[in-house]
């Protein structure tokens, strides 16, 4: 029932799919994990008055409900307008690096639309592109969203099989992109670094696979033009071979803090990114 409802929503034209993202936001979307958005823009912008902290928040709710409803939208959209709906200013730079034989990881953020940032990815790339996923815990609906999410030909790898395909299968990776700030499980291998004037915990595969792929190493920066319009452009962050211990990491974090400091209101407030500190992870 899910699964067709998804289906009957993704047909709707954009249009009245924002129409609906913006009832949802004045009715329900506020209600959403208020008290960790809240907690979550006070402890990253601590100069910040309530009356900014409050702007942001009514702009992220704005945004997600908008996330929610394109995302609908991905399982059913079509290439063209994809394509007119995300732009990338310099793809060129990757497609390069797959001419030269030359492997990429690409890293990215939960900044504006990450579902339409790799479905676009794949469609501009001389390449497939190889991304890694969390399985999701609902069965139904992690079959769902891998079949939107790989339906033009990106290739998914879930997180806990990532270094095993890559051992086996490396030969066959060009570009990898890394949604990378997810909070690490409790027991994964982390790296803990300072994002947003908090001690935040890394999964360390961001510095391990890029080394061990031998990669060049981008960092995709996404921000909106307009209501469902977006430009990607791609910062070269390091290579693998070059870059010292934790470089990879720290220009990552770089890289997307200046991201969210120029438009925070995009990024994904309502994620419990925090939730590990260095005293509880003992």
């Amino acid at each position: 029932m899910v699964s067709l409802l998804y289906h009957v929503f993704s047909k709707l034209p954009m249009r009245i799919l924002y129409i609906l993202s913006d009832l949802f936001n004045y009715t329900f979307a506020s209600l959403y994990r208020k008290k960790v958005v809240v907690n979550n823009l006070s402890n990253s912008f601590p100069s910040l008055s309530s009356k900014k902290i409050k702007k942001i928040k009514n702009t992220f709710y704005k945004n997600f409900c908008d996330l929610v409803f394109e995302t609908i939208k991905s399982i059913s959209i079509k290439e063209s307008e994809l394509k007119k709906r995300v732009k990338f200013k310099n793809m060129h730079l990757i497609n390069k690096h797959i001419k030269n034989n030359e492997r990429v990881v690409v890293l990215t953020s939960h900044q504006c639309n990450w579902e339409w940032l790799l479905l676009a990815a794949e469609l501009n790339l001389d390449s497939n592109l190889h991304v890694i996923y969390k399985k999701l815990k609902n069965i139904k609906f992690n079959d769902l969203m891998y079949r939107s999410r790989s339906r033009f030909g990106s290739i998914l790898v879930e997180s806990r099989e990532v270094i095993m395909y890559l051992k086996n299968k490396l030969d066959k990776v060009k570009v990898l992109a890394v949604v990378a700030d997810q909070s690490p499980r409790l027991n994964s291998r982390k790296i803990w670094s300072k994002m947003l004037n908090q001690e935040t915990a890394f999964l360390e595969s961001i510095e391990f696979i890029p080394r061990f792929t031998d990669s060049y190493v981008y960092f995709a920066s996404m921000k909106k033009t307009s209501r469902g319009r977006y430009e990607v452009n791609l910062e070269h962050i390091t290579n693998s071979k070059i870059s010292r211990k934790n470089q990879i990491l720290e220009r990552y974090i770089s890289c997307m803090e200046t991201q969210i400091n120029e438009n925070p209101g995009e990024w994904l407030w309502s994620h419990r990114r925090w939730k590990l500190t260095p005293e509880n992870n003992q």
